[in-house]
């Protein structure tokens, strides 16, 4: 049996890839959320297929409690608003990071989801680009992704763009096309900020999913559509009402070339748009 603990399991991205993990047989799936923005109804389909779900901190959990250690952890728990203002999210983000690996077999390998905000304010990026974080959650990522490769022998870590789908919880502002969908279902206006002049690398939660999955190398990979698009574009196409609000300091354009991906034989299968016109 190949022992996995999945942090945050029970929220947008971590419920995704939980269902994918129990349909193998030889998984025994743990799941850590806290449910700060998770929601265990997320997993409530395949809850009687884990081997546990414990609704705390990663960093609040027992070391005794797991034992014996874990031969896969997807590290996905993340407090992830880069417009967070003061240090205490990032260093729940560190916090929580070496708790983690210290739950890890010593041969066991750690699958690290990191972020596009790690790069800041460039506008075409690889995986060899600088760090240049503009926002603590930014730079929390970044150190992360240092922490683990110094302490884990097997890490894949994966830099995602802005990643949307089915779960995104638009009532807590997480993620724009969560934000777009959920004010759309419910007859709300949103507000737009930078005039909605940013422009973003969007990519589907369940190609998310199957790059965690399927790609095993230890080595860092960059998971996107490699297309940028406009924020007020995006807005107009799903009639969403909106008005604009005040501007904010942040990444202004982003894209992510995902070529290193695509040569283990993943491809994208869902655009952004395509998704905002099936709303």
């Amino acid at each position: 049996m190949n022992k996995i603990l999945v942090t945050g399991g029970a929220g947008f991205i971590g419920s995704h890839l939980v269902e994918e993990l129990v349909k193998n047989p030889l998984n025994e799936v743990y799941v850590i959320d806290d449910l700060s923005t998770g929601n265990w109804r997320n997993i409530k389909k395949v809850f009687r297929s884990l081997a546990f779900f414990l609704p705390v901190r990663v960093q609040d959990v027992h070391e005794d409690l797991v034992n014996p250690f874990f031969d896969t952890i997807y590290h996905l728990a993340a407090k992830a608003n880069t417009r967070a203002v003061g240090d205490e999210e990032a260093i729940d983000n560190i916090d929580s990071t070496r708790a983690v690996v210290k739950l890890l077999k010593p041969n066991g390998r750690i699958v690290f989801s990191s972020s596009c905000a790690v790069y800041g304010n460039q506008r075409l990026v690889t995986e060899k680009s600088k760090f240049s974080p503009i926002s603590t959650y930014g730079c929390s990522k970044w150190l992360n992704e240092l922490h683990i490769k110094k302490h884990c022998k097997n890490y894949t870590i994966f830099r995602f763009g802005n990643v949307f789908g089915e779960r995104q919880n638009g009532s807590r502002k997480m993620g724009l096309i969560g934000v777009i969908e959920y004010r759309k279902k419910n007859g709300k206006t949103m507000t737009v900020y930078n005039k909605g002049q940013d422009y973003r690398d969007y990519i589907y939660v369940k190609d998310v999913v199957k790059a965690l999955v399927t790609v095993k190398d230890k080595d860092i990979f960059q998971v996107s559509n490699s297309k940028a698009h406009r924020t007020l574009d995006l807005i107009k196409l799903s009639g969403v009402d909106y008005k604009f609000g005040k501007s904010n300091p942040e990444v202004g354009y982003i894209l992510l070339k995902n070529s290193k991906l695509r040569a283990k034989g993943w491809k994208p299968t869902l655009s952004v748009t395509e998704y905002i016109k099936g709303l």
